[in-house]
């Protein structure tokens, strides 16, 4: 079905745009995901998304306990097509319905803790399966039940007399470092085909004008 809709639908996008959306997809991964709980600022939560287009992150989870997730630059609203944006934010307590979700799709998971050490970006595991990788809120960092629900952690060694990063900061060296390295090894990171014509669909929705008369004049 997804096949078939994207075939008629790329007689109405451009060719440059539409071979470009191909090139980018093939890049994508769903091994690594990046999940923030509780963000406070909304020009941290802009700055991820670019950041997770920017490196080949597809998914995007977001917890809101007490905050509610806000994006206010509009250059950022048109990045946030490219990417696939998981809200959990139907409980008191969603972070734990995070956790299971993301377990329960065979991710381990990774709590961002400079306090709690683990492995850094250049000694991370790859090899060990998807990864999940967690990053808490500006001011207080990952919550007691991430902390105490994770598989491993994770940290950035600093070299000055500064002891963490800003968040968006952090986020953007993991993913980049380990996103590199992911696509250099042997590991299987690739979307698979199915999923990739269900993402391909949505960028081409999103990028064609009078999308809804368009399919409906096809169904007709």
């Amino acid at each position: 079905m997804n096949e078939e809709l994207i075939e008629y639908l790329k007689s109405f996008i451009n060719r440059k745009r539409y071979d470009r959306m191909i090139e980018v997809l093939q890049r994508r991964t769903e091994y690594l995901t990046v999940v923030l709980e509780d963000l406070h600022y909304s020009q941290n939560a802009s700055s991820i998304i670019r950041h997770c287009d920017a490196f080949g992150i597809q998914n995007l989870h977001v917890i809101e306990n007490k905050n509610k997730f806000k994006v206010k630059n509009h250059a950022v609203r048109g990045t946030l097509k490219w990417i696939t944006l998981n809200h959990f934010n139907d409980k008191k307590e969603n972070s734990l319905k995070a956790i299971a979700s993301l377990k329960e799709e065979g991710y381990r998971i990774i709590a961002t803790s400079p306090e709690k050490g683990g492995s850094t970006p250049s000694t991370f595991d790859l090899n060990r399966g998807k990864a999940a990788f967690f990053f808490g809120n500006e001011r207080d960092g990952l919550s007691d039940t991430v902390l105490n629900k994770a598989d491993e952690f994770l940290h950035i060694p600093m070299e000055g007399f500064v002891e963490s990063l800003n968040i968006s900061a952090s986020c953007a060296l993991i993913i980049q470092q380990l996103g590199d390295r992911l696509r250099n090894s042997t590991i299987s990171w690739h979307i698979d085909k199915v999923r990739q014509d269900e993402i391909l669909l949505s960028w081409m929705k999103g990028s064609i004008k009078k999308i809804d008369h368009i399919i409906a004049a096809k169904k007709s």
